[in-house]
Order: C-alpha cells, then sequence, then structure tokens
C-alpha cells in the first residue's frame, strides 16, 4: 500500500472543511435556537445572488448581516426564539421587507423572497404568516409558547405537566396533594411520561441548550431535572421521534426550554397563586371514613423583570418564585399506610406490625408487608423503636387526639 503524501492529506482536509460548509441549512438551529432560510430570486423566478439578506430582532434591536449565496440561497443561523423582521436589498430591486418571521426553539422557519425591478429606495412591505407546518425536518415535535405556559392550570406551577399534551406521550395523572412540585418524571413519586413505549427514564431535558437530565432517575434524592418559573421560561418544544443525532441522548422524548431574557423595553410581571383547605374537595376515602378534610393551605408567589442596560447591547432579566406550604394530604397519605390503633405504646405498636400467634421465621416477612420493605425489622416487643419515631406517634393535639390519626375502621 503506497503512503499518502502530504498533498493528499491536504487535499483531504479541504474536501472536508467544504463539506461542512455545505451542510444542510436544518442543522443550523440548536436545542436552544431555531433558523431562518431561503432563496432569493427575481419575478421570472430566476436566483439573485450576492443579495444583502439584514435579520433584525423585534424583542433586542439585534441585527445580523450577510449575502445569498451563487444560486441565490441563504441562511441565518443560531437566532434565539422570537419575531423578526427580515430585509433584503440589491441595486437595480426593490427592497424586500418582511416583518413578523416567527423563529422557533430547535425549528427551521423558510422564507422565499421575490424581489421586484425598481429603486432600492422603494420598499415591498409583506406580512408573514405562521407556517401551517414544519417541512424544513422530518422531525415530529410540538411548540408550546409562553402564552400557553402561563394560562394552563399547573398544579405547583410545574411546566413538566404539559409534555402530557403532546402526541405520543403517555403520563399518570398528576397528584394534586404531592408536596412540593408534584408527582412528575422530573422530581417526586410519579412514575413518569412514556413517549411511544419508551422508558420514562428515556427522555432528554435541555434548557437553553445545556442538559440538565436527571441520571438519578428519582426526583426524592436528586432534586429532579430543573422546573423554572412557569413566567420565566419563553417556549418549549418537546421532540418526539425522528430528531437527528444533535438532540439525541436515549429513545424517548427531547424537551427543549427556551427561558426568556431582557429586551429593548422593560417589561414584567407580578403574581401570586393559592390554594386554601375551605375550597379543596376532601379525599373520597376520607368522607368514606368520615374524617375531616386535612389541611392544605398554599401559596405561590414572585415576581419577573427585564429590561435593557446598555440600550441594544446589553440586557437582564430576572425571576423569583416563593413557595409556602403547610400539607397535611402527604404526610396523611404515608401515615395510612401502618394501621395503627391507639395503643402507642412500642408493644402495641409491635403488636400491629405482627399479630398474635406470628412466629420468628415469619416476623421479617410480615414487617416487609406492612411496611413496604422499607428499615429494618421491628422487634417483638418494639424495643428497638427509634425515640424520635415514637415520640411523634405518640404526640397529641390540644384535643386530644394523636397527630398522626388512627384509621377510623380501628
Amino acid at each position: 500500500m503506497l503512503p499518502i503524501t502530504r498533498l493528499e492529506w491536504l487535499c483531504f482536509f479541504a474536501l472536508a472543511i467544504v463539506q461542512l460548509a455545505l451542510v444542510s441549512p436544518a442543522a443550523a438551529q440548536t436545542a436552544g435556537t431555531g433558523a431562518i432560510i431561503g432563496t432569493v430570486s427575481d419575478q421570472t423566478g430566476a436566483v439573485v445572488p450576492a443579495a444583502t439578506i439584514k435579520v433584525v430582532s423585534g424583542a433586542t434591536g439585534e441585527s445580523r448581516q450577510m449575502q445569498s449565496y451563487a444560486d441565490g440561497a441563504f441562511a441565518v443561523p443560531l437566532l434565539p426564539p422570537g419575531f423578526y423582521r427580515v430585509e433584503v436589498s440589491k441595486p437595480g430591486f426593490k427592497t424586500f421587507a418582511a416583518s413578523n418571521i416567527r423563529v422557533a426553539v430547535t425549528e427551521t422557519t423558510k422564507l422565499p423572497v421575490v424581489l421586484s425591478v425598481g429603486t432600492a429606495e422603494t420598499m415591498v412591505q409583506v406580512e408573514a404568516n405562521a407556517p401551517v407546518a414544519q417541512t424544513e425536518s422530518t422531525t415530529l415535535g410540538r411548540v408550546v409558547d409562553e402564552n400557553v405556559v402561563r394560562s394552563l392550570p399547573l398544579l405547583a406551577r410545574n411546566y413538566t405537566q404539559i409534555i402530557g399534551l403532546s402526541p405520543g406521550v403517555v403520563g399518570n395523572l398528576a397528584n394534586a396533594g404531592e408536596l412540593g412540585r408534584g408527582s412528575t418524571s422530573t422530581g417526586g413519586s410519579g412514575a413518569g411520561y412514556s413517549v411511544h413505549g419508551d422508558r420514562t427514564y428515556d427522555n432528554n431535558f435541555q434548557i437553553n441548550g445545556l442538559g440538565v437530565n436527571d441520571f438519578f432517575q428519582q426526583g426524592a434524592t436528586s432534586g429532579g431535572v430543573p422546573v423554572p418559573n412557569p413566567d420565566a421560561i419563553q417556549e418549549f418544544k418537546v421532540q418526539t421521534a425522528q430528531y437527528d443525532a444533535a438532540f439525541g441522548r436515549n429513545a424517548g422524548a427531547n424537551v427543549n426550554i427556551v427561558t426568556r431574557s431582557g429586551t429593548k423595553q422593560f417589561h414584567g410581571t407580578v403574581f401570586e397563586f393559592f390554594r386554601n383547605t375551605a375550597l379543596n374537595a376532601n379525599n373520597w376515602f376520607s368522607n368514606l371514613n368520615r374524617q375531616p378534610k386535612p389541611v392544605l393551605n398554599q401559596n405561590q408567589f414572585g415576581f419577573t423583570l427585564g429590561g435593557p442596560v446598555v440600550k441594544s447591547r446589553l440586557f437582564f432579566f430576572g425571576s423569583y418564585q416563593g413557595t409556602r406550604q403547610v400539607n397535611g394530604v402527604a404526610s396523611l397519605r404515608t401515615v395510612l399506610s401502618v394501621p395503627l390503633t391507639d395503643d402507642r405504646t412500642p408493644q402495641g405498636i409491635a403488636n400491629v406490625l405482627y399479630g398474635p400467634g406470628t412466629t420468628a421465621a415469619d416476623r421479617r416477612g410480615v414487617q416487609q408487608t406492612a411496611l413496604g420493605g422499607v428499615g429494618p425489622v421491628v422487634a417483638p416487643d418494639g424495643s428497638n423503636i427509634h425515640p424520635v419515631a415514637l415520640r411523634l406517634l405518640q404526640l397529641k393535639l390540644p384535643d386530644g387526639t394523636f397527630l398522626i390519626k388512627t384509621p377510623a375502621n380501628r
């Protein structure tokens, strides 16, 4: 085999660079950006090379400029999601201007440009229409904008509940009585979301192009993936199938979130959402056992604020959300897994777990059944129950009832 010469190596690298330069414009968007592509032609259909394309952000006023290629095509990549104005000009033609061109996260917006013969001082204004379908990519997915995120009623203001509205996504109903941000695949006790039959932990979460996956798969121990304040989310897209290797980590869905940023004008919001025991319905099983509604008071409050620091150059945006919750629903659900009696002595608690006539060989199996296999085996006389746990089980309210209630059927 003949050795490769230096000239052949140079030719190889030159060919690789040319291939990269000619890559499809559909690759010009990422998990946190989008792109605008198109072709410039005249009224006869002939392509117009070297036309000047200027793209201006409606939110910040940032502008980008380039020229169409020899075949009239152009591509403006890596654009933050939002609305843009596109101006195309060339000597001998009227200036073409299109407003309200929407760029969505991970998507490529196609804009055909037709120049008319005339002077550059004359401008042809075009009002862009929202595309009916994303024809520049085979990826299946759905973009959710900030209006939907803020308008839909979300338990604990957790945006991940909207993921279940996408085609091909199946998940359990969120539990309204959970502590914190609720039961979802991103944190809590929920089973998660399955996309087209894939495992719930096969989903990939990215915020502003940065991977934020929960590799422990259990939000109760790791905290789960970040859940931004919904007022701080600009939009997100759930890609469910046929996405390219730039997005995929596993076989499930890609959830690509873009947070809001500062604009050339000051803007902000102040909010508070609350839940109150007086407005809540009682659990069906609690009603059956004639138990009163447990306390569930929740207040979620905060604000967002953004604007310019240096006009058209530097911007800021910040958000805050606080949560205050008094929750007797979740604690009640946990305690009822053990059928307690009013005898809260160590021996009385042990009797609940083992019952009369239980042999030593059966103790472990009985305790595993009663507590779901959590913690060590309780001694037959209850002597190894932790003093703190025993004190909590024996704690009484001013009316003489136990803080941790005895089930009504005992």
